[in-house]
C-alpha cells in the first residue's frame, strides 16, 4: 500500500468519524434543544427580524436578550439566499448550515493541530473538543453564526501563524460580517510577529487589520442601527454582566459549562511555555485575554459562543501532554529538555 493511498484511506476514516459525531450531535442532542420544533416560530421571527432590522415585539434587540445581533448579517443573509433558491424552511436551512459548518470545523481543527503535533495527538484534541460539544446546544434558541464563526476563527488563526497578511485581511473582513468578536484578532497578530527587526512593519500591518475590523464593525452599526437599545458595551454593562456570570458560576458550581470545557486544557497549556513556539505561547495569552472579554460582555455559560478559546489553548495543552507521555516512556524527568 503506497503512502498516498494510506493518506486517502486515513482521510476517509477521519471524515467518517467526524461525520458520525456531527450527525449524532445535530440530531440526538440538537433536535431536543436548539433545533426543537417548539422553538421554530421564535427562530423564524428572529431570522426575518434581522433581515428587516426590526426586533420582534418592537421593544428592541436588548429586550429579547439579543443585543447587537442585527449586525450579525453574514449567516442570516446566506441562509435567506439558500432558503429562497431551495424552498427549504428557515429551520431546515439553519440546521443544514450548522451541520455542514460543524463538520468542516472539526476537520479544520484536526489539520490546524497538525502544524505542531503528530496525528494521534491531533485526533485526541479533536475528540476532546467533541466531548465538549453537547454543552454547546444549551442556553440559546438562535445562534446560527457560531459554527461558521468557528470555521472562520480556525482559518484566521492559521493565516496569522503563516503570516499570510493579505488573505488574512480579507477573511477578517468576512468574519466580522458573521460575528464581530474577531475584531480582537489583530492583537494576536501583533503578539505573534512583533520583534526588534520588523516592529514597524508589524505595527503597520496590525493597524491595518484593526482599521479593517473596527471599520467594518462601525459600518455595520451605521447600516443596521438599533437606537431603541442604547449603549450596552460600557462599564456599567460590563459590571452587570460580570456579576450575573459570577452568580451563575456559584449556582451551577462544578456543572458550569466553561469550567467543564476550558479548565483542564487551560491548565495544561500553562506548562513549559518557554520551550514552546511563539505562536503557541501567544495563543495561550490571547485566549486568556479573550476569555475576560467574553466574561464581561456575554452570557459566559453559553460556551457555544466561545469555543475558540479551546481552539487557542489546545496546541499548548497537547504539547504539554505529549511531553509528559514522552518523558514517562523514556524514563527521563519531565522537566528535562
Amino acid at each position: 500500500m503506497n503512502k498516498n493511498y494510506q493518506k486517502a484511506i486515513g482521510f476517509l476514516l477521519l471524515s467518517w468519524l467526524l461525520a458520525t459525531i456531527t450527525i449524532s450531535m445535530q440530531t440526538w442532542i440538537g433536535d431536543q434543544t436548539i433545533y426543537a420544533k417548539k422553538l421554530e416560530k421564535q427562530r423564524e421571527e428572529l431570522h426575518f427580524g434581522i433581515l428587516e432590522n426590526k426586533a420582534p415585539g418592537g421593544k428592541g434587540w436588548t429586550a429579547l436578550g439579543a443585543t447587537s445581533i442585527q449586525k450579525r448579517i453574514g449567516i442570516v443573509y446566506l441562509a435567506e439566499s439558500i432558503r429562497i433558491h431551495t424552498g427549504l424552511t428557515v429551520a431546515k436551512t439553519y440546521k443544514l448550515l450548522d451541520t455542514v459548518f460543524l463538520f468542516v470545523g472539526l476537520l479544520a481543527l484536526y489539520f490546524y493541530l497538525k502544524k505542531w503535533l503528530p496525528d494521534h495527538y491531533c485526533l485526541l484534541g479533536v475528540l476532546y473538543f467533541c466531548a465538549a460539544l453537547p454543552l454547546t446546544y444549551f442556553f440559546a434558541l438562535f445562534h446560527p453564526w457560531d459554527r461558521l464563526q468557528l470555521v472562520l476563527w480556525i482559518g484566521l488563526l492559521y493565516l496569522v501563524a503563516e503570516r499570510n497578511f493579505w488573505v488574512l485581511m480579507f477573511c477578517l473582513f468576512l468574519s466580522v460580517l458573521v460575528k464581530f468578536d474577531t475584531i480582537l484578532l489583530p492583537f494576536l497578530y501583533f503578539l505573534v510577529h512583533v520583534d526588534k527587526n520588523s516592529w514597524l512593519k508589524t505595527c503597520l500591518e496590525t493597524l491595518a487589520l484593526l482599521v479593517i475590523a473596527f471599520g467594518t464593525y462601525m459600518a455595520l452599526g451605521q447600516l443596521f442601527p438599533s437606537p431603541v437599545d442604547g449603549t450596552y458595551y460600557n462599564l456599567q454593562g460590563a459590571l452587570t454582566t460580570l456579576w450575573s456570570n459570577a452568580g451563575k458560576l456559584v449556582d451551577m458550581n462544578l456543572r458550569y459549562p466553561p469550567l467543564l470545557v476550558h479548565a483542564l486544557p487551560a491548565l495544561l497549556a500553562l506548562f513549559f511555555l518557554p520551550s514552546k513556539q511563539r505562536f503557541v505561547v501567544a495563543s495561550v495569552a490571547f485566549a486568556f485575554g479573550l476569555s475576560v472579554v467574553y466574561m464581561v460582555f456575554s452570557n459566559y455559560e453559553e460556551v457555544r459562543a466561545h469555543m475558540v478559546v479551546l481552539v487557542l489553548v489546545l496546541p499548548s495543552a497537547l504539547l504539554t501532554l505529549k511531553r509528559f507521555v514522552d518523558s514517562a516512556a523514556s524514563g527521563s524527568p519531565v522537566l528535562a529538555g
